[in-house]
């Protein structure tokens, strides 16, 4: 189709392209179809009811509950009233049939199940397109998929969910908020999400026994349980380090808004901040692959010990020494040759405080360890002791400057 054309349930359903990326999805394709529903040329519900419908006709019908039949039906019956011109082209007769199938089929199951009560919404997003909570709050968030809300004050969390999507917040067990990942009827999944703001810190274990640590300033969206098949797919937002359970029959996949991360069982380093022009993968163990978003790349597979750096479309492959990427979750932050305006940066989410500097500080660059156990204000007035800039807190903020005289070696 046209790139100005705007698709319509219909033409979804009917278009040889869409229903290949639907059973087959790639990161490109994904881009692709992704921008159609930014640009308002897709209605975002006629894309996930479209993908909904593909994937039921292509999986066993029996797997549908009554209450996601009973949904779907009536979303398909809402959204043909509002279509009510439908073209039929002879190239399209044969997508044509398989959309008649769809339905009839969806027609003859509504008939069997449905039920009087009320039918819940059915959730067909993809993960990445899991919306942030538009209130903010100084507390970490714990959403889960049918929009449960917990509130942690604590600085620190320890969230683990067992293999039923039972969860327990800091040894205490919580409301049981399961949710399925591609099980039986890919597409209509839930998604729960921890929100982590500046100065706070929480270590995940996921269902399969997965690790996430995720720093200060960082979501992650994913589901409380896993599917028995397919891939296994979380959303980064922030900075997370990740130690993947290994499954040779699931792998797994961690997505950010600009590549995905693909694992079996391996230990890793994402770094995805909204704020920064760059995205970072750090391979501690094991082997990952990685295919961004950037038109006409190929995928980059990382061996221990290694970086992949993303910024725009240029990509960076080197040897690091990982710890200085990893070491956040212990509390020490060690940086080499780095931006002073991207330690700063760092520190501020760390501690949830606000930094200031001038042009010519942010540029310089340093090197260094930081003990983040140590009070915030103690850590970044040492840079006045040891290095050219000069420090002053002000009605809560702390401001950087250059300060030539700090050039001298301290006696």
């Amino acid at each position: 189709m046209e790139e100005d054309y705007h698709y319509e349930l219909v033409d979804l359903l009917e278009d040889e392209s869409f229903i290949a990326f639907i059973n087959h999805p790639s990161a490109k394709e994904e881009f692709h179809w992704s921008s159609r529903i930014k640009e308002g040329k897709i209605n975002k519900e006629d894309y996930e009811l479209a993908a909904y419908c593909i994937h039921s006709f292509h999986s066993d019908a029996r797997s549908l509950t009554g209450e996601e039949v009973a949904q779907l039906w009536a979303n398909i019956q809402q959204k043909m009233r509002r279509q009510k011109v439908v073209r039929l082209h002879p190239l399209y007769l044969r997508f044509s049939i398989a959309v008649a199938s769809v339905l009839l089929l969806m027609g003859l199951f509504f008939t069997q199940y449905l039920k009087e009560e009320k039918l819940p919404t059915a959730h067909f997003l993809n993960i990445e397109d899991v919306a942030l909570p538009e209130e903010k709050t100084e507390d970490i968030q714990i959403i889960s998929s049918n929009d449960n809300r917990m509130s942690l004050k604590e600085k620190n969390a320890d969230i683990v969910y067992n293999d039923k999507g039972e969860a327990e917040v800091n040894s205490q067990v919580v409301a049981q908020t399961k949710s399925s990942d591609k099980e039986d009827t890919p597409g209509a999944i839930g998604y729960s999400q921890i929100i982590v703001p500046n100065g706070r810190h929480v270590s995940l274990t996921l269902s399969d026994g997965t690790k996430v640590w995720l720093n200060a300033s960082s979501r992650v969206v994913y589901p409380s349980v896993f599917g028995n098949a397919g891939k296994r797919e979380i959303f980064i937002e922030g900075e997370a380090y990740i130690e993947v359970s290994p499954d040779v029959n699931r792998p797994f996949v961690v997505k950010t808004n600009q590549m995905e991360v693909q694992a079996l069982g391996t230990a890793f380093n994402v770094t995805a901040y909204n704020d920064e022009v760059s995205q970072t993968v750090v391979l501690v163990n094991g082997l990952v692959s990685i295919q961004t978003k950037v038109e006409g790349s190929q995928p980059a597979t990382l061996s221990p010990n290694q970086l992949f750096r993303l910024t725009g479309t240029e990509i960076l492959l080197k040897d690091v020494k990982v710890e200085q990427y990893t070491s956040w979750k212990e509390g020490i932050y060690v940086y080499h040759n780095e931006q002073f305006s991207l330690i700063l940066k760092r520190l501020a989410h760390y501690y949830g405080i606000s930094i200031e500097f001038t042009p010519q500080a942010g540029k310089m660059t340093f090197t260094g360890k930081l003990d983040l156990k140590e009070d915030a204000g103690r850590v970044l007035k040492g840079f006045s002791n040891t290095a050219p800039v000069t420090c002053r807190k002000e009605n809560n903020i702390y401001y950087f400057s250059t300060n030539l005289k700090n050039c001298l070696p301290l006696k």
